[in-house]
């Protein structure tokens, strides 16, 4: 891969001061030099921006901005403009509290030398916690080794399985985003999931690497409960009617509707007993996909009077015929 192809890597920013010197340095770290990182702030009111000034400084490939006032707030809009600012025909996603090991770039790059602007590079990931710097060394395993490299199915290999990707994981060439689009402005709950649907339903094959170059924090409880509100469980569901809607642009096959059916089943057991009305519109849909599903958490009279009754008639009946019985 000659020097000449440049990389514009993309992070958005919001409060993460404690951790976004360990994500720079992991960019200024990288064997591949030929790279922009473009960072935009969604106005923090940490020190965010004065190490954002630092860094800047330090190296002009670094560029930085704030959130302009007339998007929205939010990663998303951040990621967007981001794209808007960078010139490199290669995108690298990165959020600011992530890392990426020295050799992705060179790794990845490796990889699509020579193919069309619809491969997709995805490496090997790992997840991690607190304030602990995962190694260096690429370790490796067999994890993508009996999925498919093809974008359709490779979705359902994941959802059939309960898999996640973290979007840093993947490097593309910016062609592929000018057909799939960027990122929804509008969702608050997974965004990841929704974008990287259409990515990788767009793209024409993945390249896997079993090297782990890509690192993740996962994320503590106090971000885990912002997510229990009626409004980002709605919009879950509403990314869940993405995805499919996508999918089934591309593959309307009944494997991949069992498959859908079970991201659905997944969201109604999180939220059937505190949002009731949420889950009996994932049911709707799940008997649009298959009027035939048998509910792994139900017994067949539980969805026969759920559907009758509507499931949060039925809940509360639940509640009173055993407040009768005690």
């Amino acid at each position: 891969m000659k020097e000449s192809s440049l990389v514009s890597i993309l992070i958005p920013n919001f409060n993460k001061a404690n951790y976004l010197r360990f994500t720079l340095d992991s960019v200024i770290g990288q064997t591949y030099s030929n790279w922009e990182c473009i960072i935009v702030d969604d106005f923090s009111t940490d020190d965010s921006w004065k190490i954002l000034e630092e860094y800047s400084g330090r190296d002009q490939r670094f560029k930085i901005y704030r959130r302009p006032k007339n998007r929205k707030q939010g990663g998303n809009a951040a990621r967007n403009f981001a794209f808007e600012k960078s010139v490199g025909e290669y995108i690298q996603w990165l959020d600011s509290d992530d890392l990426i090991h020295p050799e992705k770039l060179e790794i990845q790059l490796n990889d699509l030398k020579g193919k069309s602007s619809k491969i997709i590079s995805l490496s090997n990931w790992r997840g991690f916690s607190g304030n602990i710097v995962p190694s260096n060394n690429i370790n490796k395993d067999l994890r993508w080794s009996d999925y498919s490299n093809r974008g359709d199915e490779f979705l359902l290999n994941l959802w059939e399985r309960e898999q996640f990707v973290p979007p840093h994981a993947y490097l593309m060439h910016r062609g592929v985003l000018e057909v799939s689009g960027l990122w929804d402005e509008d969702l608050i709950q997974n965004q990841d999931g929704e974008f990287m649907t259409r990515v990788l339903l767009k793209s024409d094959e993945i390249i896997f690497n079993q090297g782990i170059t890509a690192f993740y924090r996962l994320p503590d409880l106090s971000h885990l409960s912002k997510q229990i509100s009626k409004k980002s469980w709605d919009d879950w569901l509403y990314s869940l009617n993405l995805c499919d809607r996508w999918m089934l642009d591309y593959n309307n096959t009944k494997r991949a509707k069992k498959i859908l059916c079970l991201n659905y089943e997944r969201l109604i057991k999180l939220i059937i007993l505190d949002y009731p009305e949420i889950a009996q519109k994932a049911i709707n849909r799940i008997l649009i996909l298959n009027p035939f599903v048998r509910f792994s958490f139900f017994k067949p009279q539980v969805i026969w009077l759920g559907s009758w009754l509507g499931i949060s008639n039925f809940l509360t009946l639940r509640k009173l015929l055993k407040a009768q019985r005690t």
